[in-house]
């Protein structure tokens, strides 16, 4: 007998509706997960949202996961060579050479029997300030052509010309805006950060000797900052190597070696506390424009940690569907049974 239309739309919703409706609880199975003993539906999977970072600060994201701020002075202690070389000095490495071994410019002008180290004594500030600017005065230059900065360090002769140092909120050198100095300590001791504002004078020439560049890159040598931090003495080393980019030195590397004793800034609780100022300073992007890195917290003990990021949030009803539409299926299949019966 020739099936009526209506015995065959009941014939193929009979077989379609079991696997439409497995399928649909497959789907649920799989988001909900099978075999729940509680009988609880879990929450619906977020999928992760991936926030990039800018260049060349991928590193120092990871290094300052954990670390503490420390918004102060580091109070440096003056470089000597009367018993070796101590204390806080200068070198400058030739072009294709390592921080490691070399070969260094000799500055004849210095008081160490080996000409490659300028011994660094602290200016009126004591130190390298973290937090805060300590920029060029205006002129940044003598007669001579000698850089007369001095918060941070005295003028040191450099082939009879005197360098200085500062730290500017725009780099005089490539023109950038940059965030002020920002260091960290880990549960280890060990100290990692953001010196792109630091840079020198000589000669009526200003050299970015940051580590990260003004960019936010590390050409070259250019590495750093690290050293190590003990709390309950304050005492520190911090060392880091920035290639100049461009002008007579270029391609020459700068190797910074302080040390001394770390000052807390009594100033610091304010406007966020200090795991706060290392957290502005170390996500500002090249040219002063606001990172898309993750924001930070504080915790109270002042550790600084990425927030967690979450993605966009489903409608709950979007979670449940495929449940609803595999029990509707199955509901389906048994009436089709019940009616050929």
């Amino acid at each position: 007998m020739t099936p009526t239309p209506h015995r065959v739309h009941r014939r193929v919703s009979h077989r379609l509706a079991p696997a439409l409706g497995a399928v649909a609880l497959a789907g649920g199975m799989t988001i909900f997960g099978a075999g729940s003993a509680s009988g609880q539906l879990p929450p619906v999977p977020v999928p992760p949202v991936s926030v990039p970072l800018p260049a060349g600060q991928a590193a120092a994201s990871s290094s300052a996961s954990d670390a503490q701020a420390l918004v102060g002075t580091f109070r440096l202690t003056g470089g000597s060579c009367t018993q070796g070389v101590r204390g806080s000095y200068f070198r400058m490495i030739q072009p294709g050479g390592t921080s490691a071994g070399g070969p260094y410019v000799q500055n004849n002008d210095s008081s160490c029997s080996d000409k490659t180290y300028t011994p660094m004594a602290p200016g009126p500030d004591g130190g390298l300030t973290t937090g805060a600017y300590q920029p060029d005065p205006n002129p940044a230059f003598d007669g001579t052509g000698g850089g007369v900065a001095d918060r941070i360090t005295r003028p040191e002769k450099f082939y009879a010309v005197n360098f200085s140092t500062a730290t500017n909120s725009t780099d005089p050198q490539t023109g950038t805006k940059v965030s002020p100095p920002a260091v960290g300590v880990d549960s280890s001791g060990r100290l990692s950060g953001d010196l792109r504002a630091f840079a020198a004078s000589w000669n009526n020439q200003h050299f970015n000797q940051g580590a990260p560049k003004p960019d936010g890159s590390n050409p070259g040598t250019t590495s750093g900052p690290s050293g190590t931090y003990k709390a309950s003495t304050g005492a520190f080393t911090l060392e880091w190597t920035s290639q100049i980019v461009g002008g007579p030195f270029n391609n020459f590397t700068g190797q910074w070696h302080l040390e001394g004793s770390f000052a807390s800034s009594s100033s610091s609780s304010a406007a966020g506390g200090p795991a706060a100022t290392v957290a502005a300073a170390s996500t500002a992007s090249p040219g002063g424009r606001a990172s898309t890195r993750p924001a930070t917290a504080t915790s109270p003990s002042g550790a600084v940690s990425p927030l967690a990021r979450t993605g966009p949030s489903w409608p709950a009803w979007l979670g449940v569907l495929p449940l609803v539409l595999g029990v509707a299926g199955l509901a389906a299949t048994r009436r089709l049974r019940q009616a050929d019966g």
